[in-house]
């Protein structure tokens, strides 16, 4: 390539800005809106999990609370519900969405423990970290939603237990729905293999971009 189009394809803002950009555009096209809050996307928060496989935890943090409040804009734009509670609103957008960059620390540790291996072998590790990784995204922040629906939502259903089942199936019905679906799709040879060569170029400046592992 150019050294015009490497400091294109080279380019931690480009590609950040970009994924970020493509999270809100498939966050505001929705599926399915629930009455009590909740809605399926067109895989929007894959899209936002590939800022936290590409660049790490930290960089994932920032932009996942960042687009915590930019859905919380787009939720109110397009008149779903919001629990008035301050404490609801922190813990279903920016918290629940920031704890979804956690499955990035599972790579992080991966890299810091071992620094023998080479491009091929860790690329070769790379599918357990995309697809492990997002799971536990999803995890944590339905369990954000489950907490606030707990602690600042009216029981829909007599007792502890069976209310807090009620609020699991509820959350789920959205969240786990469209984290199947985003996990197929992650399970396409193709696309995994799109995601792992542009993590490449994105991380490595300066570089061969036409590795013989890929």
């Amino acid at each position: 390539m150019t050294a015009k189009e490497k400091g294109i394809w080279n380019n931690k803002p480009f590609w950040c800005i970009l994924l970020f950009g493509l999270a809100v555009l498939c966050s505001s096209i929705k599926v399915l809106v629930l009455p009590q809050g909740g809605s399926l996307t067109y895989f929007s928060l894959m899209i936002l999990w590939l800022m936290t496989f590409i660049y790490g935890p930290r960089y994932g943090l920032i932009a996942s609370v960042l687009f915590g409040f930019v859905r919380l804009g787009i939720t109110h734009l397009t008149g779903e519900y919001i629990n008035p509670n301050i404490w609801s609103i922190l813990l279903e957008y920016p918290i629940a969405h920031g704890v979804f960059c956690l499955g990035g620390f599972l790579q992080e540790r991966g890299q810091k423990n071992d620094y023998t291996i080479d491009d091929h072998e860790r690329i070769q590790a790379e599918p357990y970290k995309l697809r492990m990784g997002y799971v536990i995204g999803v995890a944590a922040m339905l369990a954000c939603y489950v907490i606030s629906a707990e602690l600042f939502y009216p029981p829909y259903r007599d007792g502890f237990f069976s209310n807090l089942f009620y609020n699991i199936v509820y959350d789920s019905s959205y969240l786990l729905i469209e984290g199947s679906f985003s996990l197929l799709l992650l399970c396409v040879p193709k696309v995994a293999d799109a995601i792992y060569y542009i993590k490449h170029v994105a991380t490595h400046i300066d570089e061969d971009d036409t590795l013989e592992c890929f």
